[in-house]
């Protein structure tokens, strides 16, 4: 259990959320720009965009360490992909 007295496991899924309840707010704003790509996000913000989910999931593990981030494609009907969505097919 992390200081917050949550496991990772717990706090991944709270990351998750909020990044997908961020994404979602920002969807109608990015996806005619972005569509078919992906967005890692943390700390829900979206930081960066990527052609390719393995890219995204790369630089995620690049950037954070700890893995508490996401990725998500922008599409029309948002889905909720969670942490690991796409990560290993690319």
């Amino acid at each position: 259990k992390t200081a917050d007295g949550l496991s990772m496991d717990q706090q991944q899924r709270q990351e998750v959320d909020r990044n997908y309840h961020a994404f979602t707010r920002a969807l109608s704003g990015i996806v005619q720009q972005h569509r078919d790509q992906f967005v890692l996000m943390h700390d829900g913000a979206i930081i960066a965009y990527f052609e390719k989910p393995g890219d995204a999931y790369r630089e995620g593990l690049a950037r954070y360490a700890d893995a508490m981030f996401s990725i998500q494609e922008v599409t029309v009907e948002p889905i909720d992909l969670g942490f690991w969505s796409h990560a290993a097919h690319n």
